[in-house]
């Protein structure tokens, strides 16, 4: 349809293109099932005609193939997560629960994720290292990982994520970050390297120089901690000298047994401790956690624990992020205690729950990890 008007005419064009797709160099891994055809959309596109001193409008009704950096600013992800196991437990689970959330909030921005379990994946060496998932040649470039394993071979388990880097595939999080995150000795000593302030801790083999490292620590109650472990797991209090020998004496007899960590307890957080959410280098949401009973001084959500909303400090910000960014988490829930002398760090943690910090502060954490996925995947080259 064509309109004549005075010195200029503006003509109306329809075209029903049955696809487009952008498919310049810096897509590189194209074609691939992490971008997924979109049902028809009308796009009108206007241009100028200077010989014919026109206006041109176009209206294309088109499904597009979409591709990073693609022709109309749209990027529907396909992304993949991977998980120790399918959460086939109770939906109150943090594996189930993450994996909720994280389907909610990439549904709600158009995306769709797909779930890969352990049980999934085989390990394959030739000529190089190679992953098959359910018997299959991924064709995605970039994971996310849930680390939901608890267990004391942490590389171990933590190689599968390590195999798909070997195979080409960025993982977030990455296998070192996470190995350095789980195990506890690794840790607390990548961020005592970096001059992260911490409560006074002591890594024992051996029940030998107990007496020496309380002289240090200065009194009790103490906090015992297995080496591995979240989710509160593998941590007691400890109220008197005979109390500490005897259990340190029980749980190193073992000759397989690992480390234990005596932590020195900062009576002035009792019960009480700030859990940071980051991603990609920035603070997303904090929550102050409270234990339920007076008795208990585990704060974790997973343990009955009360959350709300924490105002952070311009340190305890600038703490946060230093932990994170010292143990290479690009998603990283850091747990923070303030004591007298200031901020402490209690751990550093590289599978955070979501459910918790989504509850106590109302802001879409697990959005936050759908955008940054799809920012990194924009990424890659």
């Amino acid at each position: 349809m064509t309109r004549e008007r005075s010195g200029s005419a503006i003509i109306e064009k329809s075209l029903e293109v049955l696809s487009i797709s952008d498919r310049r160099e810096s897509a590189s891994i194209v074609p691939n099932s992490d971008y997924i055809n979109k049902e028809p959309v009308e796009i009108s596109i206007g241009a100028i005609d200077l010989e014919k001193n026109c206006h041109i409008l176009y209206t294309f009704l088109v499904r597009i193939s979409i591709y990073p950096d693609s022709l109309f600013g749209y990027f529907y992800m396909n992304i993949h997560v991977l998980v120790p196991r399918l959460p086939k437990e109770s939906t109150d689970s943090a594996v189930a629960s993450n994996i909720q959330l994280l389907q909610d909030a990439a549904t709600h921005r158009g995306h769709t994720l797909s779930v890969i379990a352990t049980e999934d994946c085989t390990f394959t060496f030739g000529k190089k290292p190679s992953i098959l998932v359910n018997n299959k040649k991924p064709r995605f470039k970039l994971m996310l990982t849930q680390p939901g394993f608890l267990t004391k071979n942490v590389e171990v388990h933590a190689s599968l994520i390590r195999q798909f880097e070997l195979s080409g595939i960025r993982c977030v999080n990455s296998f070192q970050s996470i190995v350095k995150a789980k195990n506890k000795i690794r840790m607390t000593q990548k961020l005592s390297k970096h001059g992260i302030p911490m409560p006074k801790t002591y890594i024992v083999h051996s029940s030998m120089h107990l007496s020496e490292i309380m002289s240090s620590i200065g009194s009790f109650p103490v906090i015992l901690k297995s080496v591995v472990g979240s989710l509160g797991i593998g941590v007691a209090i400890v109220e008197s000298k005979q109390g500490l020998k005897s259990v340190v004496e029980m749980m190193l007899a073992d000759d397989h047994s690992t480390p234990l960590m005596i932590q020195g307890y900062v009576r002035e957080s009792r019960g009480k401790d700030i859990r940071v959410f980051v991603v990609g280098g920035k603070i997303v949401a904090a929550m102050e956690r409270i234990a339920r009973k007076r008795d208990e001084f585990r704060s974790n959500f997973s343990l009955g624990g009360k959350v709300k909303v924490a105002s952070l400090s311009a340190k305890e910000k600038r703490l946060a992020l230093k932990a994170a960014e010292a143990l290479g988490l690009e998603i990283a829930g850091v747990d923070i205690i303030r004591s007298n002398a200031g901020p402490q760090i209690l751990e550093v943690n590289s599978n955070p729950g979501m459910k918790g910090i989504t509850q106590a502060t109302g802001i879409d954490v697990a959005g936050a990890v759908i955008d940054y996925i799809v920012k990194r995947a924009k990424r890659i080259k």
